[in-house]
């Protein structure tokens, strides 16, 4: 496999510049997901699928649909960690804030690029028949409060051999590119505390069973999709993709369809084993599972 392509935000400029800024700003996280850094990739795609689906993140409504729609109670809890225990894995009091920090991060955003990714490919023409009936309304919603800077993502070159290969435990595959979920790539900065959940977390990414509710978190949320291309405007040019290309965008949303509710899903535990921190479900402060953080 290839390494994954993506444009990154420090390498962004112009038009994929503005949009970064738009999606850091309307997911009230720091940063920009791996989903729309690969789209970056292929000329004029982000913008294009901004102005398709900008107005639904701008009025906030497309955000509360989809953290209203997550529920994790089907998947195992991890063995909970103490202070001493993360101690003794080189997680000190800043570290334990960090990892909260990362994994409330994913947990916001990875529901909302579930049904952006469901969007899209309806919008590329696949699964036009699947998902609910726009039953449910696109209402205005505002936006929760930014999550702080978290850490970035360690660098290849300052891993041991070790760190690597536990790290390699976590792989995936993106559109025939080698992937491993961000979540992991920040958590490497902490090697032990990886390497602890490469021995706890790492079984439950092959469980048939784990992987199944997975499937079933991410069937809830994707559901909406229609209900939110019901509330916007067909897009006035098809988008700007070779046949080739469309394939491959497909074909890396339907990755981010598995590894999403894993983001979702395994945050959340992650969370939930860290003393006096955890919460009951991922989301935004306005999850009908937890309003306040």
């Amino acid at each position: 496999m290839t390494a994954f392509r993506e444009v990154a935000e420090a390498e962004a400029s112009g038009d994929i510049a503005a949009v970064y800024e738009e999606i850091r700003r309307t997911y009230a996280v720091p940063y920009v997901s791996s989903l729309f850094r690969h789209l970056a990739v292929y000329p004029g795609l982000l913008s294009w699928a901004w102005r398709a689906l900008g107005p639904a993140l701008v009025s906030g409504g497309l955000q509360q649909l989809a953290w209203r729609r997550v529920d994790t109670s089907g998947l195992p809890a991890l063995p909970p960690l103490t202070r001493w225990t993360l101690a003794g894995l080189g997680v000190d009091a800043a570290g334990l804030g960090a990892i909260r920090t990362v994994c409330r991060s994913f947990a916001r955003v990875s529901p909302v690029n579930l049904v952006v990714a469901a969007c899209l490919a309806r919008l590329l023409g696949q699964d036009r028949a699947g998902g609910e009936p726009p039953a449910a309304l696109l209402e205005p919603a505002a936006l929760p409060e930014p999550l702080p800077r978290m850490p970035g993502m360690a660098p290849a070159e300052a891993m041991t051999p070790e760190t690597q290969a536990v790290l390699a435990t976590f792989e995936t595959e993106l559109a025939g590119e080698a992937f491993v979920p961000g979540l992991y790539r920040i958590l490497a900065r902490w090697p032990d505390f990886l390497a602890h959940l490469a021995a706890t977390l790492g079984p439950l990414l092959r469980d048939p069973a784990v992987l199944a509710a997975c499937e079933g978190i991410a069937d809830r949320i994707t559901a909406v999709a229609p209900s939110v291309l019901a509330a916007l405007e067909e897009p006035s040019a098809p988008a700007p993709l070779t046949a080739e290309e469309a394939a491959a965008v497909l074909s890396a949303i339907r990755t981010y369809r598995g590894t999403s509710p894993q983001m979702v899903g395994f945050g959340t535990l992650i969370l939930n084993a860290l003393p006096a921190g955890g919460v009951n479900a991922p989301g935004a402060p306005s999850s009908p599972s937890r309003r306040r953080r």
